[in-house]
């Protein structure tokens, strides 16, 4: 009985007397007592009756004036609007059912990936196998030098054969060791006792179109777990030769799940599972051998950003993209300093396969050369660059103090 929400006083009134004495929805209540509510008073019985049906005559009375005075047009224009509410209530009932057969298949292909990546995992042993002997130094002499190691765009699983490049799973793995083992020459000379590896994306080659599922030699899973193997050994071999070892991870391109661009999500990436799986391989080894390994994985793939702070130096690194080395310094230093409230002093590109480099604002920009080097599309080009991979050595006194390409070819 009581007034409702947004309910007007006359609505109120004409429900009350109508669900007395016409629809009967109000039969059980006595004419007293819906008095005070109809009339804001109380009366009688038979007052309260013969109020309620002299107002229940004044309301029949005023709906056929209402309705008398409805015209065609009136009717007409009240249909319309009630067929486009119609329509779009069907639409969006149509969006929902769409959006809900596109969860369902997201959620079928999940449940696939996961099975496949299982099964690839425990195959690593035979794909991958042991890549470095244990045979590393023992009691390197340490400065206050820090190191940057850059590993990008490896496309493990592409296959070329070009006038310019050779290029395999097999063939990766071996340019893998030439850039670990360089980078251990590398620290050894400058002593350096903390080393940061930041993973700037396409370590697989994906299938994100036809071009590139004909390009490559292993299933998308397969070269993601063995990938992830391949980085898992490599951090283990360079941990021996320093203190700490920080690896960051970003995603890039190659392995996103809608071979659409258009209409993918930049993160929704299966890349992103390599910071999880380096997590589950270094608490594994660290349970093998009975001690810590100084490793540390910065597991924050939500951002396509990785930020790490070297001797003092502010770096940020992207897989490229979405980046130009020439318009980086202005936009990401304006980013970092709105949204971190950082200070950046070097930005670390990849993507593009080639090195670069671009100064602005004191702000130093490298483009890191891929590993993979020439493939068909930049062979039919003529765009040729050394498969190499960046290092930078950091330190308080000079900043960056120098920058390596480690070539493999």
């Amino acid at each position: 009985m009581e007034k409702r929400e947004n309910e007007s006083e006359f609505d109120h009134h004409k429900r009350l007397v109508y669900g007395k004495i016409k629809d009967k929805t109000l039969a059980d209540y006595d004419y007293s007592e819906l008095a005070p509510y109809v009339y804001d008073q109380d009366y009688s019985v038979d007052v309260a009756r013969r109020m309620m049906y002299g107002s229940c005559r004044t309301l029949e009375k005023m709906d056929h004036e209402l309705e008398s005075s409805v015209t065609d047009d009136i009717l007409l224009s009240k249909i319309e609007s009630e067929k486009l509410e119609l329509r779009r209530e069907r639409q969006r009932f149509y969006d929902q059912r769409r959006e809900f057969n596109k969860l369902v298949t997201q959620l079928g292909r999940q449940d696939h990936l996961y099975d496949r990546l299982a099964d690839a995992a425990s195959e690593l042993s035979e794909t991958v196998g042991i890549m470095f002997a244990d045979d590393y130094a023992k009691d390197i002499p340490l400065s206050d030098n820090e190191a940057v190691l850059v590993f990008c765009d490896w496309h493990y699983g592409m296959i070329t054969d070009n006038v310019f490049n050779t290029y395999d799973t097999e063939i990766c793995k071996q340019r893998v060791k030439t850039v670990v083992g360089k980078a251990i020459e590398r620290l050894m000379i400058h002593n350096c006792w903390k080393l940061h590896i930041v993973l700037l994306g396409d370590a697989l080659h994906g299938g994100i179109h036809s071009g590139v599922r004909v390009a490559s030699e292993e299933l998308v899973c397969d070269q993601l777990m063995q990938v992830s193997e391949i980085l898992a050994q490599s951090i283990f071999e360079l941990s021996h030769y320093v203190r700490e070892v920080d690896v960051h991870c970003t995603y890039g391109n190659h392995a996103r799940t809608i071979q659409n661009k258009k209409d993918s999500i930049h993160r929704d990436n299966m890349e992103r599972i390599i910071a999880w799986w380096l997590e589950q391989r270094v608490a594994a080894e660290e349970g093998r051998v009975g001690h810590s390994l100084g490793i540390r994985i910065s597991n924050d793939t939500n951002s396509e950003f990785v930020f790490l702070n070297v001797a003092g130096v502010d770096i940020c690194g992207a897989h490229g993209d979405l980046d130009s080395v020439k318009t980086s310094p202005k936009l990401l230093s304006t980013l970092f300093r709105k949204t971190y409230g950082k200070d950046i002093q070097c930005i670390l590109l990849a993507d593009k396969h080639h090195s670069e480099s671009f100064e602005e604002f004191g702000i130093e920009a490298y483009i890191a050369s891929s590993l993979c080097g020439t493939d068909e599309y930049a062979n039919n080009k003529r765009l040729y660059s050394t498969p190499s991979q960046m290092m930078m050595i950091v330190n308080k006194e000079s900043g960056i103090d120098a920058v390596y390409k480690l070539k493999v070819k």
